[in-house]
């Protein structure tokens, strides 16, 4: 769940169309709350900008075509990679099922628009500020497969 003070420091974006989400099963929410666990800082947008990512792979056509098939492909995610029977938080999945879970997607979308790769803090240093729009200064930044 998102804190209210992160809330206060959302990133400002512009008139943009409302994104829109495809159908996902509760499988397809358990199985971002797995990655989001491991990949993401918690509590803040970029759980939602982990999630939104995968959702973008799945909507490419240089990815798997289903959120199970991304996360499990091989080399792709060093935490499911490393720890292939991370336990989600359900509580992350009720949260990413919910309205305002929902919105919070949307808003991720729009930061980091068809982007459907990120590299984490220990990456930083080539991170292309004006190209590479972060969703939280503790999470990851986001790129696109062929950067």
């Amino acid at each position: 769940m998102i804190t209210n003070l992160f809330l206060s420091t959302l990133v400002a974006v512009g008139p943009v169309a409302r994104p829109q989400l495809p159908q996902l099963t509760h499988n397809d929410y358990v199985n971002l709350a797995k990655v989001i666990r491991v990949e993401a800082a918690r509590n803040t947008l970029d759980e939602y900008c982990v999630a939104a990512s995968i959702l973008n792979r799945v909507r490419s056509n240089q990815f798997p075509n289903t959120v199970e098939e991304v996360i499990y492909s091989p080399g792709q995610y060093e935490g499911i990679t490393f720890n292939r029977n991370v336990r989600p938080d359900m509580s992350l999945v009720r949260e990413l099922k919910s309205e305002q879970g929902q919105s919070y997607l949307r808003k991720a979308l729009r930061i980091i628009g068809n982007r459907t790769d990120f590299k984490g803090q220990r990456m930083l240093g080539y991170r292309v500020p004006s190209e590479d729009p972060m969703c939280h200064s503790k999470g990851n930044f986001y790129h696109y497969h062929w950067q």
